[in-house]
């Protein structure tokens, strides 16, 4: 009996031929699979692990040796790399000064043709203290006349300082200056070294006060500077330093040409046996002799300035003989001086004799 609005589903139909599973095998080309694997991650206490005792053993190849084997090479040619050469030489005295009116104190040069103008000198060519060792007469008029010995010289030198275009660096030329002028540690002095209008001029000083104020032309940079250096020995030198070389048993003259005696260097190579120098002037006869022998490898060095007399470094001052004159007393004096140089053997070398002209 049928109902309204309901029905039952009709069983499907398959419409078409029939499919049955069928057993093959089916040949792949070649391929290739990738496995992915997360990052490992192993983590292990500290251990320590004692060994006990034990040997290692290398095994080396063995070693061939050949000797008295005879190489021929073809021609070659070698190449040397060297490092650039420099060489340095000391300034000499003076070698700065190019114009009157300039100053070298130690190779600074000041004046002409720099930011430090000469405004004065004091003490250069005047004559130094005199110390006079003139002694009274008890009962008479006057004095017994004695040697005059000059005393140190003291130069004052006065600089104004030309900064007027940039007043703002007139610091950087007072730094410079006192870098130059401080107090020398052990006491050596410096040369110094002052032209006029004539030839320059030498002497050794020290810088004992300089005076750098800061006020007035400091504002408008161009202060004025003072400096006063004492040189312990007031002579004047030539810058240029003779040389001669005096001849065994040939008399030969040496010529001063300022107006005071000046300190000779003279230098005796070996071999020679009782070395004597004389020095003949108007004044008198100075002799210089020595009791020693000198190899052919040594030399004799006197500096009668300082009054040394050294073989290789070793003084030889006790050699002196009785008749001789203290080193520092053998001076070429003012003019000409006729030297000889003697020796009981050898001596063939002849005695070399270094010297500027000096003046007061």
């Amino acid at each position: 009996m049928a109902r309204l609005g309901r029905a039952y589903p009709a069983p499907a139909r398959i419409v078409g031929p029939a499919t049955h599973p069928i057993s093959a095998s089916i040949t792949l080309a070649e391929f290739e699979t990738e496995a992915e694997w997360p990052a490992l991650t192993i983590t292990t206490p500290d251990a320590r692990v004692l060994l006990a005792a034990f040997e290692t053993e290398a095994e080396w190849p063995a070693l061939t040796l050949s000797y008295e084997q005879q190489f021929t090479l073809s021609a070659f040619e070698t190449e040397a790399e060297w490092p650039a050469l420099t060489v340095t030489t000391p300034i000499l005295p003076g070698e700065n000064i190019t114009a009157a009116g300039q100053i070298e104190w130690n190779g600074t040069l000041w004046g002409a043709g720099t930011d430090y103008r000469v405004q004065s000198v004091q003490g250069w060519a005047s004559l130094p203290g005199v110390n006079n060792l003139n002694v009274e007469r008890p009962s008479r008029h006057g004095a017994w006349p004695a040697r005059k010995l000059a005393n140190q010289r003291i130069v004052t030198i006065r600089l104004q300082l030309d900064s007027i275009t940039d007043p703002t660096a007139i610091d950087d030329l007072i730094d410079d200056f006192a870098l130059v002028t401080g107090l020398d540690e052990d006491g050596t002095e410096l040369p110094l070294v002052i032209k006029g209008y004539g030839s320059p001029l030498l002497a050794y000083g020290a810088v004992i006060d300089r005076d750098l104020p800061m006020e007035g032309d400091y504002n408008v940079g161009a202060p004025t500077v003072g400096l006063l250096i004492a040189c312990s020995d007031p002579r004047l030198y030539g810058l240029t330093r003779h040389g001669t070389t005096v001849p065994l048993d040939t008399p030969t003259d040496l010529s001063n040409a300022g107006n005071a005696a000046t300190h000779p260097i003279v230098r005796i190579e070996g071999p020679v046996t009782n070395p004597a120098l004389t020095c003949d002037t108007a004044a008198g006869t100075r002799t210089l002799a020595f009791e020693l022998s000198l190899t052919s490898s040594q030399r004799l060095d006197i500096d009668t300035d300082a009054g040394t007399a050294d073989i290789d470094g070793v003084s030889s001052i006790s050699s002196l003989t009785g008749s001789s004159v203290p080193v520092s007393e053998f001076v070429l004096a003012a003019g000409t001086n006729t030297i000889t140089y003697s020796a009981d053997s050898g001596g063939a070398e002849g005695a070399d004799f270094l010297w500027r002209d000096a003046r007061t």
